[in-house]
């Protein structure tokens, strides 16, 4: 079974030559497909139909459907497709949902003709400060391969002069309008205050500025002309971006973060005070957490109506700070990053230009920090210099498995609005605000609840206590972390702990305890000292104390504000360690998957909260690739995908089981042997814990004991196909039946089959074989009378007598050998599945029974099936078991296993790791249940949604990991199969 979506160019030119796809009006249509500089039938074939895009303009689109390459490209073929009604009226608009999960993406190479942005209204605006650049200026705006208007800025009437001399030469700009401005908000306050209302005008605009970052020591030299190469590297790569900008859902295009700029840079750092107070002015609701999108260098293309409420937002000079040398923390600052933001609010795509010569895979240049050897942070630790290396505790030593890390307080409010309080969350961050201002200073929790006011028609006391007793819960080591400071130590430097905290001392140590971090030498906290380290007095107080300079201080954190950029500007030497959810967000697999932390459910919430925590808060990735979804081993995708997967049906097995008044299952053999394992685990300690039971069975165990017709002979050799193996191994595999060599002359002698001539089977096709099956009957009858006794004697030792209500449990598909349980025992069998197909969910019908499946019930086999389904074969292999397979059951009640193969021992390492990993991640969701919400339930759909990206995209190491996994279909007459 192929699991890997390889796009082949014979795919691409069948899609060339179909006659429904026309390629011209693919591109006109679609504008960022040139954007992305792909052929157009291969955009069609790999992401187009997917989303329901139209191959030509009067036919259908398949909205909501996923397609398999391979099959798709079949039906293309036999021309099945013109069956649909290609009159069917479509809603062509974007799905605005998508682009508010992952507003930004990477746009590839490519120009297009000149002459299809001719008429398109342009304007450009230029602050140039620096007006000694006005020749290279006018070099880049004369690429602009249309006829466009010019607006300047400039801090003298010198520099006007100059500037407007240089721009009059540029020959598409039809309009050159030079301004002296005051020297007041960098570029930006001219953009928007000056030139707003001018730019509102037009259809696309460009932004761009004379940047000379003067006060880093020369980091950043060659930024600007980087930037304004990717901008306008010549008319046809400008010509796609305008078209681009003006026909399509991409609201502004500017290039992928420079090199040499801190990956930190793509956050907030000293700006969300200030964007909070303006959000609402710009119309926008809710702002970014973590790393987000943005043009870092405030220089793009726009489409007008992308940045309409920046630009028509009524903005004075008087707004913005006279000018002091600020590199951060002013309006300016803000309203860069409000550049990204406001076209995501407004529903619209952003167009990173990828770097091409110092390339990276990620936009915020996260490779910084995940390339960072680990020598290079001992080399820091352990400097002469360094005195004391203080650690921040959460996000650095300690992790929560929960987006939010202030998730806490929303799992306390469930707890209070059951109690008829719903009013929590509200009435506690008022305390907070009322105890600081009551103190003027910072707080701990104990003086909060001082303030906590309960409903009024309560009288119980408030206490902290089990708020307290669910933040210590809720950590877990971050190891690599804790390594680091334990290098500290062994390199002799003093070790210190600050924190900006609301929590006691008494609760951080315990979790500290918890978590085995011991060593440390002093705790600072800001609820006890009163001030606080995003303030930077926390700093100040800890040097005064230490009584050390700055540049003898090494502060390792996670917040970019507190833990790099105050200390940095403070002159503390900084070790900065990316939170793990932002390491998650960034993983261009799980782009547009992870939810935002405040929306998000508790499921979400734990899920990517718990991945995150285990496969991303490494501090060093030496074998790190972009390409892997969970990390560079089998543990990881164990953790991140068959423990998700197997805890979210463990938990619909109890749901299902209390619905149906089930009371003991039957985990199945082989996979079944993990599943029980899984389930064990998840229900442990709970009240109405269940019997389970592993069943030694196989297909060919169960129905050869139920042989009694000819119809039960031919049902079962047309049951699944056969794959050219011989006739004798068809025998042997599903009648269980051997042919001495008499009999086998007999069968050649009568033209019936040869012993080793191959057997097909496709889609129940049986004719060929019947009268042989009829002509062997004899001996199949009679191996069937000699295995039934032996196998009803062991299920009903099981207790399969009808005595409980019981179901089996297994990964699915039919219901098989649910089917033929029913029939040998005669009573009722249940089943409960990961995933049923037609047949298996017809027989809770046909059976009076319940057949159903987990993730997928009653599926078809069809491109629109669900990948879980499409690429079962790969849950399998990760949920195989190193036992061989039922042959049948002996007269002392125990169960022939099939003499073992090597095969068995393939990748069972790696088996092994990614079970361990997926026992982990189901050890830490049974363990939150228990201890922090029993509400906690992991969404199916998102695991499914999970699984499908995995399949769609196998990387490389993922190959290679699942290739070393092999599973047996001797029933199918596969043999040993590894892909």
């Amino acid at each position: 079974m192929t699991m890997i979506e390889i796009i082949t160019e014979e795919q691409v030119s069948a899609v060339r030559q179909w006659k429904h796809f026309d390629a011209a009006w693919y591109l006109k249509e679609y504008a960022d497909v040139g954007l992305l500089g792909l052929d157009p039938a291969y955009h069609y074939l790999w992401l187009g139909a997917r989303i329901g895009r139209k191959p030509s303009p009067g036919f259908a689109r398949f909205t909501g459907r996923q397609f398999r390459v391979e099959e798709f490209v079949r039906e293309i073929a036999r021309d099945a497709i013109e069956s649909l009604d290609e009159n069917t009226n479509f809603n062509d608009s974007a799905d605005l949902s998508y682009l508010g999960r992952a507003p930004a993406e990477f746009v590839g190479p490519g120009e297009i003709d000149v002459s299809a942005v001719q008429g398109i209204r342009v304007g450009v605006h230029a602050h140039m400060y620096y007006a000694d650049l006005a020749e290279e200026f006018a070099y880049h705006l004369g690429q602009i391969p249309c006829a466009f208007d010019l607006y300047a800025s400039t801090s003298n009437e010198a520099s006007r002069e100059a500037v407007l001399r240089v721009f009059s030469t540029i020959p598409n700009a039809k309009k050159v309008d030079v301004r002296v401005v005051p020297n007041i908000g960098r570029d930006i306050a001219p953009l928007v205050v000056e030139f707003g209302a001018d730019l509102a005008k037009y259809d696309v605009i460009s932004h761009i500025q004379t940047k000379k970052s003067l006060y880093n020591n020369g980091s950043t030299d060659g930024w600007r002309e980087y930037i304004l190469h990717s901008l306008f590297e010549s008319p046809g790569r400008i010509a796609l971006y305008l078209r681009a900008l003006n026909t399509s859902r991409y609201g502004i295009v500017y290039p992928q973060c420079f090199y040499n700029l801190p990956y930190m840079a793509n956050t907030w750092l000293a700006n969300s005070g200030i964007a909070r107070a303006w959000a609402p002015r710009f119309g926008v609701d809710a702002l970014p957490e973590g790393y987000f999108d943005f043009p870092a260098g405030s220089m793009f293309w726009a489409k007008t109506d992308a940045l309409r409420p920046l630009l028509e937002g009524g903005l004075q000079w008087e707004n913005f700070p006279p000018e002091q040398g600020q590199t951060d923390g002013t309006l300016a600052h803000c309203i860069e990053r409000m550049l990204g933001v406001v076209p995501t609010s407004r529903h619209y795509q952003h167009g990173v230009v990828r770097d091409t010569q110092t390339p990276s895979w990620s936009r915020w240049r996260l490779n910084q920090f995940i390339d960072r050897p680990i020598e290079h942070l001992h080399a820091i630790v352990a400097a002469p210099e360094t005195q004391i290396v203080a650690f921040d505790i959460f996000d650095t030593l300690l992790t929560r498995p929960l987006l939010d890390a202030d998730y806490v307080k929303r799992l306390l409010h469930s707890e209070h609005e059951k109690n008829g309080w719903s009013d929590f969350r509200n009435s506690r961050m008022r305390a907070e605000g009322a105890a600081r201002e009551a103190k003027a200073r910072d707080v701990d929790i104990h003086d909060i609840y001082e303030h906590l006011v309960g409903p009024a028609n309560s009288t119980a006391e408030l206490t902290p206590d089990r708020e307290i007793e669910l933040e210590i819960l809720s950590v877990r080591p971050r190891k690599q972390g804790i390594e680091l400071l334990q290098f500290a130590l062994q390199s002799g430097k003093k070790v210190i702990l600050a924190s900006d905290m609301f929590l006691p001392r008494e609760a951080i140590e315990a979790m500290l305890q918890r978590c085995a971090i011991a060593g440390w030498h002093t705790l600072y906290l800001s609820c006890e000292v009163g001030v606080r380290k995003d303030s930077g007095k926390l700093y100040e107080h800890i040097l005064a104390h230490e009584q050390i300079a700055p540049h003898e201080m090494v502060m390792v954190g996670d917040n970019e504000r507190s833990d790099f950029q105050i200390p940095a500007d403070m002159g503390i030497r900084t070790i900065h360690l990316v939170k793990a959810t932002n390491i998650l967000r960034a993983i261009p697999r799980f782009a547009g998957v992870v939810p935002d932390s405040e929306h998000a459910p508790l499921g979400d919430q734990f899920l990517f909260g718990a991945i995150a925590a285990e496969n991303y808060s490494a501090i060093t990735y030496p074998d790190f690739s972009p390409a892997d979804m969970f990390g560079a081993d089998a543990h990881a995708i164990g953790y991140g995908l068959l423990g998700p997967i197997t805890a979210a049906f463990s938990q619909w097995l109890q749901a299902q089981a209390k619905e149906h008044g089930i009371d003991r299952l039957y985990f199945l053999a082989r996979e079944g042997k993990f599943l029980k394992t899984v389930f064990d685990r998840w229900q442990a300690g709970s009240a109405d814990m269940l019997q389970s039971d592993y069943l030694l069975i196989s297909r060919r165990a169960v129905t050869v004991p139920c042989i009694e017709t000819m119809e039960d002979i031919f049902h079962i050799a047309a049951s699944n196909n056969f794959y050219g193996a011989t006739m004798d191994m068809f025998l042997n595999e599903r009648f269980g039946t051997v042919l001495d060599a008499k009999a086998w002359a007999e069968a050649e002698r009568n033209r019936l089959w040869a012993r080793n001539a191959p057997l097909t089977i496709q889609d129940g096709g049986i004719d060929h074989i019947r009268p042989f099956l009829r002509a062997v009957s004899p001996h199949i009858f009679a191996q069937a009378k000699m295995e039934r006794e032996n196998a009803l004697g062991y299920y009903r030792a099981m207790g399969l007598d009808g005595s409980s209500k019981s179901a089996v449990v297994d990964v699915g598909y039919g219901a098989t050998i649910q089917r033929h349980l029913i029939k040998l025992l005669d009573h009722k069998v249940h089943g409960l599945y990961m995933m049923t197909d037609q047949k298996g969910s017809a027989l809770g019908h046909s059976a009076n029974v319940v057949a159903k499946g987990c993730f997928v019930h009653a599926a078809e086999r069809s491109p629109s099936a669900s990948p879980l389904f499409t690429n079962s074969f790969l849950l399998e292999k990760m949920l195989s078991a190193d036992d061989e397979q039922v042959v049948r059951y002996t007269s002392a009640g125990d169960a022939e296993l099939r003499e073992r193969s090597e095969y068995v021992d393939i990748g069972r390492s790696v088996r092994h790791e990614m079970q361990r990993g997926a026992l982990a991640f189901v050890d830490d969701a049974a363990c939150f249940r228990r201890g922090m919400s029993s509400n906690l339930h992991i969404d199916g759909a998102r695991c499914e949604e999970l699984f499908s990206r995995f399949v769609h995209g196998l990387s490389p190491n993922e190959q290679k990991i699942f290739s070393s996994l092999a599973l047996d279909d001797f029933y199918c007459g596969r043999g040993i199969v590894i892909d």
